[in-house]
């Protein structure tokens, strides 16, 4: 028995362990991919991401990294390749969940913070079967960097992803051209102008109002990807590697029978993020409330919410006080 199951090991679920450490509750983190760090750690590890408070700078792979040194201080469980299927509630309070393999796990609140759930790329589906392209000139996430070097790269979208990958492949790729349907880019403003900028010098191809419409390849290599503008305008791009980036579809997978209160594939909390089962709470990008960001800082936010407020769950009638950093950490190194 754990007073509190978190279903989730993304940089929410982690943090939400280390919040359990700082409450003197104990947990388990149940993580269906063989690692820790969620889309972090499976899609890409080698990014760098600038919105994490702190951090002006930091690669994925390392800010998960941080992450878990920072929770596992408390010895969280950890339990990985295992997807959790159903919950059943008790008579006490008190909640067991069975995964996938038929294991069982008791503990006295759950805490679900599966992120956006499965998560399967967008493809082009103008393109036909390009299943032998794909993992050898045709990528949906960048895992290693250096598998671009000297490359002509196409990236085709023009979000955050699209637009972050571009800068940060520009120093190594031999050529980068953006295909992007829109008229114009969809990333933060600063990411924004630095594309445009680069454009603007020389050091990369910016296709607006455009699609790909068909390849050339030899088996598995990529020759050439044929582009077409909404002006009718179209060009063939020599090219080594392709990278659609337009996105992700979600799926709740088993979540979403559980009978909780759902809203755009995601799980309605109330501002303590607990569900409408009393004992059931959520974070991060699957929680859902007016006002929802989905981004990094925000599911840390909402694993101190949780954490704090299950409290009064796990220990009813105990008094709840505000507990700080400062002081925790100070009486666990005196003794």
């Amino acid at each position: 028995m754990r007073d509190l199951t978190i279903i989730g090991g993304g940089p929410t679920g982690i943090f939400a362990a280390f919040q359990c450490g700082m409450n003197s509750i104990s947990c388990r983190i149940i993580e269906s991919m063989p690692q820790l760090g969620g889309q972090l750690t499976a899609l890409y590890p080698e990014k760098h991401i600038y919105d994490v408070a702190a951090f002006p700078e930091v690669q994925a792979s390392a800010l998960v990294e941080s992450l878990w040194k920072q929770a596992s201080r408390y010895e969280p469980e950890v339990v990985l390749n295992e997807q959790v299927q159903s919950y059943e509630k008790f008579e006490d309070g008190s909640f067991e969940v069975e995964t996938a393999n038929g294991r069982t796990f008791r503990s006295r609140a759950l805490l679900v913070a599966a992120g956006l759930g499965a998560f399967t790329p967008r493809k082009l589906p103008q393109l036909g079967d390009i299943d032998e392209l794909e993992g050898v000139s045709v990528f949906y996430a960048v895992k290693n960097m250096q598998d671009f070097e000297g490359k002509r790269v196409v990236i085709v979208g023009g979000g955050d992803s699209a637009l972050d990958w571009a800068m940060m492949l520009l120093p190594l790729a031999r050529r980068i051209t953006i295909a992007h349907r829109s008229p114009e880019l969809h990333g933060h403003g600063k990411t924004c102008n630095e594309v445009l900028d680069a454009s603007d010098r020389g050091e990369m191809d910016v296709h607006l109002n455009t699609e790909v419409i068909a390849i050339d390849h030899d088996g598995p290599s990529l020759r050439r990807v044929h582009l077409r503008a909404k002006s009718g305008r179209t060009e063939a791009v020599e090219a080594d590697v392709m990278l659609p980036l337009i996105g992700y579809r979600t799926n709740l997978g088993p979540l979403a029978s559980w009978g909780l209160e759902l809203r755009e594939n995601a799980i309605v909390v109330d501002s303590t993020m607990k569900t409408e089962v009393d004992g059931i709470y959520a974070a991060g990008d699957i929680a859902s409330y007016p006002g929802k960001l989905k981004i990094i800082q925000t599911g840390l936010s909402d694993a101190t919410i949780a954490v704090r407020h299950c409290l009064s769950y796990i220990r009813p009638g105990e008094k709840i006080r505000q507990q700080f950093s400062s002081i925790k950490m100070a009486k666990e190194k005196k003794i």
